[in-house]
């Protein structure tokens, strides 16, 4: 290698290992959950008789540790002094025994208060594969200027590999699918007024209902009215591909770094999007501006308002595709010259501004002004915020 001039580090690696965990199966999980009244209750020849009654999760004796199989191999790399150096991860995960909190059916007539309870079960194994790259470029070194870059990216592909009891669409679990994928209604748009009568009545809709892709069946291609069986396995909340990129530059005093990260591949359910429910209740929360079907607003993307009551396929309008691309932040400082210092109590003192969240691109543009990365919830809405500061050491 002392030939190789060009080439710093070149490192090898493999690993092999057995990892178990208790896949969020907290204190007591095992056990059956009662609620016990102890003084009311059923009265029997005129007394009281205290009782319990189940209530929360159903005890499963039999549950055991999920266990990962992990695989990787890696290589790590530098190159012309380490100017550039990274590293190259290949990963394979293949568990067993996934833990998952059941709905059990309610022809088990173990039920609390006559709702299904819910039950800890090993259920399913997955795999687990991707790639992780990480590279760090010094690109330029000077006396007076200098700029770094770093880059990582990540690629990851997961799918349920066995579920022995079949499909569990309660619990949105598929064979072939990731484990947090969406099943639900595919948004299509919305039913113009121009649509012919019979077709309406085919599909059950009226002009202005929200219009959704159906399921084909075996006798019909699909023409048929809505139901619970036109939903769909629409996408997953985990992202396929990650991306990050961070830049930072130091001119004499100066200095700027910006950081940025992507998302692709990610499917969201957005709970901003069904704050409108197109439902006639004058006590409903419709937000002004939504953009509804009128006609003379043929192209909207919401419903007719009233119609929410008689439409079941409204969850449609809020599945979308959260792939992103977002500037975390931006740093611009400025450091006073070691000149200046010496002549002050001071030893260092640094000048700098910040900005978070600057900018955000939504690649669905019905996701425009909200945070994907929250992956659609409202409870903490998109910001920007902006922070002025100095650092000094004495």
């Amino acid at each position: 290698m002392t030939s190789l001039d060009w080439m710093t580090n070149l490192k090898l690696r493999i690993g092999y290992g057995v990892t178990g965990n208790s896949g969020g199966v907290g204190a007591y999980g095992s056990a059956t959950n009662v609620y016990a009244y102890s003084s009311s209750g059923i009265s029997i020849d005129g007394k009281i008789v205290p009782f319990t009654q189940y209530t929360g999760t159903y005890g499963n004796p039999s549950l055991g540790w999920e266990k990962s199989k992990n695989w990787n191999l890696g290589v790590d790399f530098g190159f012309i002094k380490n100017r550039i150096s990274g590293s190259l991860d290949l990963f394979k995960t293949h568990t067993t025994g996934l833990l998952f909190k059941r709905t059990m059916p309610i022809t088990a007539g173990i039920t609390g208060w006559g709702a299904p309870l819910s039950s800890w079960e090993n259920i399913a194994e997955t795999s687990n594969k991707g790639i992780e790259l990480a590279l760090h470029a010094h690109n330029i070194a000077s006396r007076e200027f200098n700029w770094k870059t770093d880059f990582t990216f990540t690629w990851n592909e997961e799918q349920i590999t066995s579920l022995p009891t079949g499909d569990l669409i309660k619990e949105s679990l598929f064979e072939g699918y990731p484990i947090r994928s969406i099943y639900d209604y595919r948004y299509e748009g919305i039913w113009s007024s121009d649509t012919p009568q019979e077709t309406l009545d085919t599909y059950g809709v009226k002009p202005g209902w929200v219009k959704i892709t159906t399921v084909k069946k075996e006798d019909d291609g699909g023409v048929h009215k809505y139901s619970q069986d036109d939903k769909q396995i629409l996408g997953h909340l985990n992202p396929d591909y990650v991306l990050g990129l961070n830049n930072s530059l130091q001119y004499r005093n100066l200095d700027l770094s910006i950081f940025a990260m992507a998302r692709m591949g990610q499917t969201i359910q957005s709970d901003l999007l069904g704050w409108y429910t197109a439902k006639a209740n004058t006590m409903t929360n419709q937000p002004r501006g939504v953009d509804y079907w009128t006609e003379n607003n043929q192209q909207a993307y919401y419903p007719v308002p009233g119609s929410g009551d008689e439409q079941d396929v409204m969850t449609a309008l809020t599945i979308r595709d959260g792939s992103f691309l977002k500037i975390k932040n931006i740093t611009l400082g400025y450091t006073m010259p070691a000149k200046i210092m010496q002549k002050t109590f001071i030893e260092n003192c640094r000048f700098y501004v910040t900005a978070y969240n600057p900018y955000v691109l939504a690649f669905d543009k019905q996701l425009s002004g909200t945070d994907p990365e929250s992956n659609g919830s409202d409870a903490f809405p998109l910001y920007k915020q902006y922070v002025f500061g100095i650092n000094i050491n004495f």
